[in-house]
C-alpha cells in the first residue's frame, strides 16, 4: 500500500511540475498564479490519495474515488471563490494550472486502482 501511495505521489509531483513548467512559459507574466495553482492541486492529489485509496479505502476503490472528486470540487470552489481573490492571485492562469493538474492526475487515478483488484475480470 506504501509503495502504491509512494509512486502515486511521485507520478503526481512529475505532472504538476510538467504543469507549472508549461505555464510558466507559455505565461510568465503569470507565473505566480500557475505555480500557485500546480501546487495546491498537488497538495490535494496526494492527500486525497493517501486518505481515501491507502488508508481509510484501501480495498473499496469506488469509495475513494468518488469522495476525491468531490474533494477537488469542493477545492476548486474554494480557490475561486476564496483563495485565489484574498492572495490577489491571477485568477484564470491559476485555476487552469489547478484544473490541469487535477485532470492529469485524476484520469492517471484508475492505472494506479487497476492493479488493486483482486478479480481480474474487474476493470
Amino acid at each position: 500500500m506504501t509503495r502504491l501511495g509512494l509512486r502515486y505521489s511521485a507520478i503526481a509531483f512529475a505532472l504538476a511540475a510538467l504543469v507549472a513548467v508549461a505555464g510558466v512559459l507559455m505565461a510568465p507574466a503569470y507565473r505566480d498564479g500557475v505555480l500557485a495553482g500546480a501546487g495546491m492541486a498537488l497538495l490535494v492529489q496526494v492527500a486525497v490519495f493517501w486518505a481515501f485509496f491507502v488508508w481509510l479505502y484501501p480495498g473499496r476503490a469506488w469509495h475513494g474515488y468518488g469522495l476525491g472528486l468531490l474533494v477537488r470540487l469542493v477545492m476548486f470552489a474554494l480557490a475561486a471563490f476564496v483563495i485565489v481573490p484574498a492572495a490577489g492571485l491571477p485568477f484564470a492562469a491559476t485555476l487552469f494550472s489547478l484544473v490541469g493538474v487535477f485532470w492529469l492526475t485524476t484520469i492517471m487515478e484508475p492505472l494506479f486502482l487497476k492493479t488493486r483488484t483482486s478479480n481480474p475480470t474487474q476493470g
